[in-house]
């Protein structure tokens, strides 16, 4: 009939704010191989940033934007997977990088 809904369009744009990382090769983190890593940024609440932003205090770290800080980022990743953030600073760059990024993106798709 050549009319598009948009309403259908919308719904197809809604898609998972998790995050899966692959490693290759596999990985080891606290003595696991890892070949892939999620990062269940949907499952996260107020708790979970209260938690990362007290963390930072207590380590002197001043964040004024979460969006650009690559410390709280970190820990936000450390809280979606279950790694420590420790874990996650010491990954190769391009590693560290991808997860991060990530954690930036899902908070700035969650409106922080």
């Amino acid at each position: 009939t050549g009319i598009v809904s948009m309403e259908d369009k919308k719904k197809e744009k809604k898609t998972s704010l998790n995050y899966t990382h692959t490693f290759n090769p596999p990985i080891e983190i606290t003595g696991t191989q890892y070949k892939s890593l999620t990062f269940y940024f949907e499952r996260l609440t107020g708790e979970d940033v209260e938690a990362v932003e007290l963390e930072l205090q207590q380590r002197n770290i001043i964040v004024l934007d979460a969006t650009v800080s690559s410390a709280f980022q970190c820990g936000i990743a450390a809280r979606a997977s279950g790694i420590g953030a420790d874990e996650i600073a010491r990954l190769p760059l391009r590693h560290y990088l991808k997860i991060k990024n990530a954690a930036r993106d899902f908070l700035v798709a969650v409106g922080y």
